[in-house]
């Protein structure tokens, strides 16, 4: 995911990195970054489903894989300079080969899961130098306001490699990295470790964030106090939002359930590499700590919103496809077991169980 999620603000859904709490010197309004200001895209024309979803344009079930059109360039290039990335992203070459192995993927999920993108996933947008991450989303604003889906961007570079080595790239670049130290991740077997089947889940988190979307399932995915509540997930392993107001805004401090185990979680981000506050060499007690508690993978633990996404991701891959994962650390010639499945574990029953209500829910959506 790039960095952050979309949130609903306002009556609109915030852009693709979510806004950080305005800086001391900013118009609370309308702040302005880099020359950019909110509003530019708050209001942006991809934002709303009537730019994906026209109403001359007869409806249809087929979820739509191409290079980004113009206009999200456009919203890329403002997201990007808002947030201080220094990427330009342009769209991805008309590859077949590369779109035919996302539209493969999608293909290859279990029919609910298809039917939740055939009704709330407007596009699939290829790109090259997307900055921040692997793919991301950001939701599309009905006409009423209400949230219509969103749509993916997923970056070109990013899906040359095979899936378990995919998935150990992801989970290694959240250490500084030191020589003869790697993590390794598996989540397919030799036999299906394939390009396809890393876009697979890289697609599966992006969806997950949809779900939270059109759920309101997190505060920063869009969801009040009463959809929070009525969803169940969130207080499986977050704080209550804060008091002062009923949707935090991202940036806020907002503890998980086992900080006491592990005060400095919040300092956890992916993508980092060598910026990193944790050393790999010190990995073995953080997933530690992680084995203790309900979040099923190490994103996980970064924000209820990628709490989310990475329950929506795994809970599909392990229990409903009954594929695998499992993480390890290799030292020179010896691997050592870190992290594997949650889902049959006491610890994570009530996580299981809400997982399955709301992907319910969200396949009968219309």
């Amino acid at each position: 995911m790039k960095t952050t999620i979309a949130m609903f603000f306002g009556g609109f859904f915030c852009l693709l990195g979510y806004l950080q709490n305005t800086w001391a010197d900013e118009d609370t309004d309308d702040p302005v970054r880099n020359g950019v200001h909110k509003s530019q895209l708050l209001m942006h024309p991809v934002r709303t489903v009537e730019y994906w979803r026209p109403a001359e344009q007869k409806p249809t079930r087929q979820i739509r894989v191409g290079p980004a059109p113009p206009e999200l360039i456009e919203f890329l290039h403002l997201d990007n300079a808002f947030q201080g990335y220094s990427e330009r992203p342009v769209p991805a070459s008309q590859d077949s080969k590369l779109i035919s192995d996302v539209e493969a993927a999608m293909a290859s999920l279990p029919r609910a899961i298809k039917r939740i993108a055939e009704r709330r996933l407007l596009y699939i947008a290829l790109v090259r130098d997307l900055g921040g991450g692997t793919g991301a989303m950001d939701a599309v604003a009905d006409t009423d306001g209400s949230a219509a889906g969103g749509f993916i961007v997923l970056d070109e570079g990013a899906l040359n490699r095979t899936a378990n080595a995919w998935a150990s790239w992801r989970e290694g670049s959240a250490f500084r990295p030191a020589v003869n130290w790697d993590i390794e991740v598996h989540i397919e077997t030799p036999k299906n470790d394939n390009r396809v089947n890393a876009i697979r889940y890289i697609l599966l988190h992006e969806l997950g964030h949809v779900v939270d979307v059109v759920l309101g399932v997190t505060p920063i995915g869009g969801g009040n106090t009463q959809n929070i509540g009525d969803n169940g997930f969130y207080k499986l392993s977050w704080t209550d939002p804060m008091p002062s107001q009923s949707t935090p805004l991202p940036g806020d401090t907002v503890h998980s359930r086992f900080d006491a185990e592990w005060p400095d979680r919040e300092a956890l981000a992916f993508y980092v590499f060598d910026a990193s506050q944790f050393d790999i060499t010190g990995s073995q007690t953080i997933y530690g700590w992680l084995r203790g508690t309900n979040f099923p993978t190490l994103y996980a633990a970064t924000s209820s919103a990628d709490d989310f996404a990475e329950s929506f991701v795994n809970y599909v891959h392990v229990v409903l496809d009954k594929r695998p994962f499992e993480v390890r650390l290799r030292t020179g010639k010896q691997s050592e077991f870190l992290l594997g499945s949650c889902w049959d574990s006491p610890v994570c029953a009530s996580k299981r169980a809400t997982m399955q209500r709301l992907i319910l829910r969200a396949e009968i959506l219309q």
